[in-house]
């Protein structure tokens, strides 16, 4: 159980498997630039859309992997099993529903985003592709938090770094050696996810000794999806409102033209590359909180979450230090013209205030999520994300004039504001008492 509850032994292996996943996608990334600073947006257009829809059927797997982790805990298998089934096929299903949606109005999708007309029909093609990509995304979301939280992250990370280093080195042909384009580095996400799915059954099947029976598939049980129904719901549905946020916020972005939005979409890389410490520690709580308040050690659970609160935020305030002294080395090898760098250049220093807020907020929303209180962090995002990010950043940025600052000082208000209230919920203990076992 000790090494079950080691935080050390989950944050290494899930960071190291976010970093890859991120450095394939920064990468391909700069791989674009090189090739065309303007397919970047187009890229971005797909990617945010494609995130979207991860979210709407995410929420099985954060819901799965609560349930397990806390069932785990009380020792109770049985109910483990029977959560991993229904969330798998449950996910699988969803995945087609997405992915059909994808590829029938994709382009509907993206003139909700403002994507300029000279961006629109690359970033059509790759969409599209990213859509057949969605039901492999669905399947590997569910077996990859399954792996994890039998705490053999390890495994995933393994995956990840097959997965990347298939889509990296199928991108590279595509773009140095074909006219494909932007269809070329969908085929080779397909391609990489395809392989991840063969890799996590692997250790589902012959490293934990789980079988998948097709009986079980399909054998719904009603107190067993209420169970994960119940966290996932209200996870999914505040990532959902935080996707739609920064869609929202993406569009502003796009109105100020082709610049912005190709700013917007690097730029938004590079912080997602900074946040991993904070992720890699607030899932590595999630999985140890669960199993704690599984076996009803509270008083662990409570006292656990501060002290892991404390190394991430030390950890992201490090890592954010060193991008923004490392600002004109980053923008340099991106090659980015003068007009971009002169827009990205501020973002560098706002994020150090950024970054912060955001590890803070996640680490508690996790940490509540996992005790079995997912409801209290979803009412906030609607709060915060709707009714102070997207005002502050719009009128900040059309009638202040800051433009993409200040639609990300309106991200910062955002996660401060989480945090400090999602904190107070931890500190006040009403978490307690909504175990799912």
């Amino acid at each position: 159980m000790s090494k079950q509850l080691s935080i050390k032994a989950l944050v290494v292996p899930i960071f190291i498997e976010m970093f890859l996943r991120y450095l394939s996608l920064m990468i391909n990334t700069y791989m674009v630039s090189k090739h065309s600073s303007y397919l970047v947006g187009s890229m971005g257009a797909g990617n945010q859309i494609l995130d979207l829809f991860i979210t709407i059927f995410s929420f099985l797997s954060v819901g799965c992997s609560v349930v397990i982790a806390q069932a785990l805990g009380a020792r109770d298998y049985n109910l483990a099993n029977k959560a991993m089934h229904q969330s798998l096929f449950l996910n699988s299903l969803l995945g087609i529903v997405c992915g059909s949606i994808i590829l029938l109005y994709g382009g509907n999708l993206l003139n909700l985003l403002n994507v300029p007309q000279g961006q629109f029909e690359q970033a059509k093609i790759y969409l599209s592709m990213l859509g057949i990509c969605l039901f492999f995304d669905a399947v590997g979301i569910v077996l990859a938090s399954i792996v994890r939280v039998y705490n053999m992250a390890y495994f995933v990370t393994l995956t990840s770094l097959a997965m990347n280093f298939i889509s990296v080195g199928c991108n590279y042909y595509t773009l140095n050696h074909t006219d494909w384009e932007l269809w070329g580095v969908g085929l080779a996400t397909i391609i990489g996810r395809i392989a991840a799915i063969f890799i996590l059954l692997f250790a589902l099947y012959f490293k934990l000794k789980i079988k998948i029976y097709l009986k079980e598939l399909f054998s719904l049980q009603k107190e067993v999806l209420k169970k994960v129904l119940k966290i996932g719901s209200f996870s999914a549905g505040e990532n959902l409102i935080w996707i739609i946020q920064y869609t929202i916020a993406l569009s502003f972005v796009y109105s100020l033209g082709e610049e912005n939005a190709s700013v917007q979409t690097i730029y938004f890389q590079i912080s997602m590359l900074i946040m991993l410490t904070g992720q890699a520690f607030s899932i590595a709580n999630e999985i140890i909180i669960g199993k704690l308040v599984g076996a009803n050690y509270l008083e662990i659970a409570y006292k656990h979450t501060w002290r892991v609160l404390w190394f991430s935020i030390m950890a992201t305030f490090l890592i954010v230090i060193t991008f923004y002294v490392g600002k004109d080395f980053i923008m340099d090898r991106l090659a980015l013209e003068k007009a971009l760098r002169e827009i990205m250049l501020p973002l560098f220093g706002l994020s150090i205030i950024l970054e912060i807020g955001r590890t803070f907020n996640i680490v508690m929303v996790n940490a509540l999520r996992a005790s079995g209180d997912a409801k209290f962090p979803f009412m906030a995002g609607i709060v915060f994300m709707l009714g102070v990010s997207l005002p502050v950043g719009y009128v900040l940025c059309f009638y202040f004039g800051l433009g993409i600052i200040g639609v990300w000082i309106g991200f910062c208000a955002d996660e401060w504001l989480r945090g400090l209230t999602n904190a107070y919920r931890w500190k006040s203990r009403r978490w307690q008492g909504k175990a799912l076992v």
